[in-house]
């Protein structure tokens, strides 16, 4: 091709600089102006048949000029085409160069202190802990809504009205049947009060015929005068009674006395030893329901109010026995001497003699005084046996209408208490009325309601949550469930909650799987979650164990020795692809599906290690186009970052790259 060039050159009857040439080739139909066949450099450039048919025009003079200098010609031609020849390379090696640059480095990553997590990753939906339903009774689903007095989002408490049925038919069916109950009542009362009526009557004739019955009354007669004399004889005896009464009284008096002022002077003491009892059984009472709370949530905030309450306790014992031994001093300072009384116990004795004298001085009074009843008891015993001669005779006159009229009586007595039950219908309208106030079954937030003015309820009414005790459910995979327990700690997250991470705890897991093949479970929300909304979707890691303060690698980064040595590969020097590493003897511990902890003496903070121990894998590819975008591609086998795993990971950011680059530093 070259040598073409210069032969058709020669032939020209003029020079082409190197511009010239490759723009007619660029008109001639070849864009990068490189010569791919012949084309002719000027109008009579290498036209076989132009030449030979055409004859020559006469050459001016100075192609004499021409001829004489031939070989110089000759080497400028040839400079020409060699620096347009080389000029299209250069250009075309530029081009290539602007489409596509490409470099290669080194994956790795920096050790830093950090913690791995063996956990488990699963989604599910926010929903209320707490949850109560409104609910219409049976026997109020025909009446249609009156009121509603809340709207989804209101706030409740238990007993609050939620909403109100229309209850005028029933009022009325209510008026009607208590109308009819109050006649029913009405005409077992007066049958009632007849029956009474009449039985009286019979009775005042029973009387009117005690005068056949004279005779056992003078009987009583005698019986009652006996009694009479009885009867003063009692009193007597009640009268010596009463004088040794009034001594011993007087003598309890005086011994009282002594004993209020002793007991006054150490008031002040037994007021402190009661106040401290208060106090005591005060702490008790806290201490009892500090353990009550602590058994109901264990949490670290009712262990310290239970501790509290035990100090408070102990103070408090601690004070009631200081407030017992003053009282006691106090006690034995107390004397009077002109009885010979040393000391409040001394005192409190002879007053409980007195007392006990007093006592047996009333008792016998009192014996005295129920001799003086009895007499009179007697003497009431004789009239009754008059009166009883009385009975006696009208009863053996009268005594088929008396017993007629009792059982009248009797009859009309039962039907007054039947009637005087509340029938059953007018009980079940009672209750449909009150059915028909809906109210709060819990304290909570309106989640739902169902319930407009003029329609019939027939389920549901609202559903009441309560949006401070939070739970997300979520199902597991069934080869995900084996190693959890309830207890475990999860961490939440979700869209609303941004990158906070609220604390939660793993409180059930289904024993039996769903349809699906995968297990529900509940995990309750501990932390500050103001931001996590019932029916959102969260995200859940369920940690199973934790290890904090180690050093991480991905777990292509440890290599294994034939004799079972474990090391990674730690930079020494060089950047790209022309780093260097070393050899570090490393131990591994917990592993979770992508990255390994690693320990060694030889090991440090800020060490670089190579992320594959492969020397034939780790090294990524990388290109950029004419816009300054940046394409990669691995080498070996090896995807970037591995499947799922986060860019960097735990153990630090994967670099190596050039600077600007994905994973430079």
């Amino acid at each position: 091709m070259l040598l073409t060039h210069l032969a058709g050159t020669l032939k020209c009857s003029k020079i082409h600089s190197p511009e010239i040439f490759y723009k007619e080739n660029r008109e001639a139909g070849n864009p990068d102006g490189r010569k791919r066949d012949h084309i002719p450099l000027c109008g009579g450039c290498h036209h076989p048949d132009t030449a030979s048919t055409q004859p020559t025009a006469p050459a001016p003079k100075r192609k004499n000029w021409f001829r004489r200098h031939t070989k110089l010609c000759v080497a400028v031609v040839i400079l020409a085409v060699v620096a347009a020849v080389v000029g299209s390379q250069l250009r075309k090696s530029k081009a290539a160069a602007g489409a596509s640059a490409d470099y290669q480095y080194v994956r790795t990553t920096t050790l830093k202190t950090t913690s791995l997590n063996d956990s488990v990753t699963v989604n599910g939906t926010v929903k209320s802990g707490d949850e109560a339903s409104v609910t219409v009774a049976d026997s109020a689903k025909t009446y249609k809504v009156a009121t509603v007095n809340v709207e989804v989002g209101d706030t409740v408490q238990e007993g609050d009205v939620i909403a109100t049925l229309d209850t005028t038919d029933l009022e009325k069916q209510i008026e009607n049947a208590e109308q009819s109950y109050n006649d029913t009542l009405q005409q077992a009362q007066t049958s009632y009060d007849r029956a009474v009526d009449e039985y009286n009557t019979a009775v005042v004739q029973h009387e009117n015929s005690l005068i056949d019955l004279q005779g056992k009354i003078d009987d009583a007669d005698k019986n009652l005068s006996d009694a009479q004399d009885a009867l003063e004889t009692a009193k007597s005896s009640r009268d010596s009674a009463q004088s040794a009464y009034d001594s011993a009284c007087s003598s309890y008096d005086t011994i009282k006395a002594a004993y209020d002022n002793a007991a006054a002077s150490i008031s002040t003491f037994t007021d402190a030893v009661n106040a401290a009892a208060n106090t005591q059984n005060d702490a008790i009472s806290r201490v009892n329901s500090a353990i009550a709370a602590y058994n109901a949530d264990p949490s670290e905030a009712n262990q310290a109010a239970m501790n509290e309450a035990n100090d408070a306790l102990s103070a408090a014992q601690a004070a009631y026995q200081q407030a017992q031994n003053a009282l006691a001093n106090a006690q034995n300072s107390c004397s009077v001497t002109e009885l010979g009384l040393y000391g409040f116990t001394a005192i409190q004795q002879s007053l409980n003699s007195a007392e006990q004298t007093k006592t047996s001085a009333q008792n016998a009074l009192t014996s005295a005084q129920n001799a003086v009843e009895t007499a009179l008891n007697q003497i009431e015993t004789c009239e009754s046996q008059q009166k009883s001669a009385h009975d006696s005779y009208d009863q053996e006159k009268n005594y088929s209408t008396i017993k007629a009229k009792a059982q009248s009586v009797e009859d009309a007595k039962t039907k007054l208490e039947q009637a005087k039950r509340t029938p059953d219908t007018l009980t079940t309208l009672k209750d449909t009325l009150a059915n028909c106030t809906l109210t709060a079954t819990m304290s909570g937030t309106i989640t739902a309601l169902d319930a407009t003015v003029g329609s019939v309820c027939t389920g549901t009414v609202a559903t009441i949550q309560n949006t401070d005790a939070l739970v997300v459910e979520v199902t597991i995979p069934s080869n995900d469930v084996p190693g959890l327990t309830t207890g475990m700690s999860c961490n939440i997250t979700s869209d609303a909650t941004g990158d906070d991470v609220i604390a939660g705890t793993l409180t059930q897991i289904d024993p039996v799987a769903n349809d699906s093949g995968t297990f529900g479970a509940k995990v309750r929300v501990n932390g500050d979650a103001d931001d996590l909304l019932i029916g959102i979707q969260a995200k859940v890691e369920i940690v199973k164990n934790a290890t904090n303060g180690v050093f991480t690698v991905p777990i292509d980064a440890v290599g294994t020795k034939e004799d079972g040595t474990q090391y990674v590969l730690r930079k020494t020097g060089g950047e790209g692809t022309d780093m260097t590493f070393e050899e570090v003897t490393v131990t591994t511990g917990d592993a979770n599906d992508y990255y390994t902890v690693i320990s060694g003496d030889d090991l440090k903070e800020g060490d670089v290690i190579r992320s594959s121990a492969d020397l034939t894998q780790g090294i990524v590819t990388g290109s950029s186009d004419d816009s300054g975008d940046f394409f990669f591609t691995a080498g070996g086998d090896e995807p970037i970052g591995g499947a799922d795993a986060p860019a960097g990971g735990p153990g630090g950011d994967v670099g190596g790259g050039p600077a600007g680059g994905p994973g430079g530093n």
